[in-house]
């Protein structure tokens, strides 16, 4: 096989050299016969899955006919070699010489059908993924960036994923100066969500969050470096969608960065140029570190009133906003949101429970000692819900049971209230009602 790839690259050699001459023969070449005769036998033995004795009769087929015979032969040509390159993945010399083969297939092609330039520009790059991200990802991203150069916002979303994946391995070897990263990634990631938006599939959706990924876990989005970068973009176009989207995502992203003068800006803009449930919900985050409480509430609620959330991220919201109202000392609030959460999606059944029983345990409530008392059995009651929704909570809904469990009242105290176990019990407290059963420590 080795010999024959050798003889193959001497044919290239010659086809390059006749392929004028041979294009005044006709479409194919001055001994047709043989021409025809290689095309058909090597389709012939493509059918049927006879991939060396295929790329035999293709190498046949090379030295007999024009370039410009058939758009196909070259088509066909990569999917030969392509599998004899995973066939012989155990001899890496051979393999190697398959694999410059099939780059070459692609660029003669692109020489011979200069109107299929993009598609063997795809397929080179495609195939320099596939080959080179390991041994050599700087030629993987010239690869795709002659595509880019091509195809814009066009280019294939796979190919700018492969390109992030590849420019964060080579940051994390310190093969690629950050600012690059940054701007691919601004650039880039511009491209995807106008393809995502056009074509919003589950594909476009999951190549979304591998680019995402790859930059983030790059290294290369310190927050110090995201401002860096981006805050003389933002000062340049404060106004322009597609510089202050991604600034906003990003900063967005770390802890750190919410509570930045960039942040607050860019936020800012974009609610003002295209409000969102996004924007609004990192209105929220900013206020909130602010500890303007009454401005994140506020910005909160209208992204889970925004019809662009699924019931999913409402009740992730919502849970967020009870947790908050609670460290905020809104507690019916608290409760609600909680409740609302539940409604949304049953998955929060089991920490929203948990919360509400905190939530009543911690209340301080003055009506009677009897009240201050029945807090506990609403508190438990919320428990016993949570442990019976959600499994993992278990073990800390029962510890609290033991705690609360303690501070349920004597039968004899209880009796002065003319209660007893099992009897119904209403009780309201800090804003917020509910009825329970009356349980008392013998």
């Amino acid at each position: 096989m080795k010999k024959l790839h050798i003889y193959l690259t001497l044919i290239v050699a010659l086809f390059l050299g006749i392929s004028s001459s041979a294009n005044a023969q006709g479409k194919y070449g001055k001994d047709s016969a043989a021409c025809v005769s290689h095309l058909n036998f090597y389709k012939d033995y493509l059918k049927q899955g006879d991939m060396n004795e295929a790329a035999n009769q293709w190498r046949g087929a090379l030295k007999f006919c024009p370039g410009t015979a058939s758009a196909n032969f070259y088509i066909d040509g990569r999917k030969i070699y392509k599998s004899l390159v995973s066939k012989n993945a155990g001899n890496p010399e051979l393999k190697q010489s398959l694999i410059d083969t099939v780059l070459l297939i692609s660029k003669l092609r692109m020489e011979n059908f200069p109107k299929r330039k993009v598609a063997s520009t795809e397929n080179i790059a495609f195939d320099m993924v596939a080959y080179y991200s390991s041994s050599a990802p700087e030629k993987v991203l010239a690869s795709i960036e002659d595509v880019i150069a091509l195809t814009g916002p066009k280019t294939k979303v796979a190919l700018l994923v492969s390109y992030m994946d590849n420019a964060a391995e080579m940051f994390k070897k310190g093969n690629i100066e950050g600012e690059k990263v940054l701007k691919a990634y601004t650039e880039y990631s511009a491209f995807i969500d106008e393809q995502l938006k056009a074509n919003p599939t589950d594909a476009n959706k999951e190549a979304r969050a591998a680019f995402e990924n790859a930059f983030i876990t790059s290294g290369v989005a310190t927050c110090d470096n995201l401002i860096a970068v981006f805050t003389p973009r933002f000062e340049a176009e404060p106004t322009n969608v597609e510089v202050v989207k991604p600034i906003v995502n990003l900063l967005g992203s770390d802890s750190v960065c919410v509570n930045s003068d960039l942040f607050l800006k860019a936020v800012t803009a974009l609610h003002q140029l295209e409000p969102s449930h996004t924007s609004s919900y990192f209105l929220y985050r900013l206020h909130a570190s602010k500890g303007n409480v009454d401005e994140a509430v506020k910005f909160i609620e209208e992204s889970i009133a925004s019809e662009e959330s699924d019931s999913a991220r409402d009740a992730e919201m919502l849970f967020e906003l009870a947790a908050y109202n609670f460290k905020n000392n809104n507690h019916a609030k608290a409760v609600a949101s909680a409740k609302a959460a539940v409604e949304k999606d049953a998955a929060f059944a089991g920490k929203a429970n948990l919360l509400i029983a905190n939530i009543w345990a911690g209340q301080r409530c003055t009506a009677n000692d009897m009240d201050n008392r029945a807090k506990y059995w609403v508190a438990v009651d919320y428990l016993t819900k949570a442990k019976a929704a959600d499994e993992t909570l278990a073990e800390e809904a029962n510890k609290l049971i033991g705690t609360y469990r303690q501070y349920f009242p004597k039968t004899e105290d209880a009796f002065m209230y003319d209660l007893t176990d099992g009897k119904s019990y209403s009780i309201s407290c800090g804003g917020m009602n509910a009825t329970t059963t009356v349980r008392t420590i013998k």
